[in-house]
């Protein structure tokens, strides 16, 4: 299912920003994977070892076992089966096609209409949304609601995990994610630094009137870490690469050096590491 960029979002909250009069707001559909229509049946055997007592009971499921087992059709969408995003997001386009929504040909995830002043982001059943007018902004909730549960945040301020303080006087937006980093470092156990750590990597400084710039070295001594300290190594660096993309984008030089070596790891990168949380922590 092609959805929006991190990167198609932001571009978006910065056209709000540009554009007099433009505001935010968000829509989600509420199980959006369930109740879609499927073309091809699908079918499932439940061992009734699998099913609770009261189960059975509830569902008359008693006259419906055959060799130790209840075979289930399936014929809408479900969690659990490997297509369902697909045909829910295809339902989905059919019905803003309907309704003059297209996506854009060069950028998944982007959506204008034909003839209203409206754009919005689209990441699964999320709706980022940039309106000017408020009667655009309600015919979009109409042609959803006319097919979907939805529910619908004028304030725009949540949306993909991130937390949007929109000032539209001033034309500013902040963007954070509230508790994010002080729930990773606990996650990973790493105490707060005795000193404050106020770089997220060890960087040579310029050595100002010379020719030659000092080069950084490689410790020779570096050991390979093993599977317990890969796998702390590898964790936080798909922890904080979203929140480094999301908000804070001095810690991705960092992130980007600990993942060209996280593969084979060595104490140096550990070093890496902690470097960069102490920083966080700070």
């Amino acid at each position: 299912t092609k959805t929006a960029d991190l990167t198609t979002a932001k571009i978006l909250f910065n056209s709000i920003l540009s554009t007099p009069d433009a505001k935010h707001m968000t829509i989600d559909i509420k199980n959006s994977y369930l109740n879609t229509p499927m073309k091809s049946f699908e079918y499932m055997r439940i061992p009734v070892s699998h099913i609770p007592a009261d189960i059975m009971d509830l569902y008359n499921l008693h006259d419906k076992v055959h060799n130790g087992a209840v075979y289930v059709e399936i014929r809408k969408g479900m969690y659990g089966l490997p297509q369902a995003g697909r045909i829910a997001n295809d339902r989905l386009l059919v019905h803003l096609n309907k309704h003059g929504y297209h996506q854009a040909k060069h950028t998944h995830g982007l959506f204008t209409h034909d003839t209203r002043d409206i754009s919005f982001s689209l990441v699964v059943d999320d709706f980022g949304v940039k309106y000017i007018h408020t009667a655009d902004a309600q015919h979009l909730i109409d042609t959803l609601d006319s097919l979907y549960e939805i529910t619908t945040d004028w304030t725009g301020a949540k949306y993909l995990g991130l937390t949007l303080d929109w000032d539209y006087s001033a034309r500013t937006l902040d963007i954070s994610m509230p508790g994010y980093v002080n729930r990773a470092l606990t996650k990973f156990q790493h105490p707060a630094p005795t000193r404050s750590q106020h770089a997220p990597h060890k960087w040579i400084e310029p050595d100002y009137g010379s020719k030659q710039q000092q080069q950084p070295t490689e410790t020779a001594s570096a050991a390979p870490l093993d599977s317990t300290g890969t796998h702390r190594v590898q964790s936080v660096n798909g922890t904080f690469m979203y929140y480094g993309r999301a908000v804070d984008p001095c810690i991705l030089v960092a992130l980007n050096e600990i993942s060209t070596e996280q593969a084979k790891p060595t104490t140096d990168t550990r070093d890496k590491t902690d470097m960069l949380m102490d920083y966080l922590h700070t």
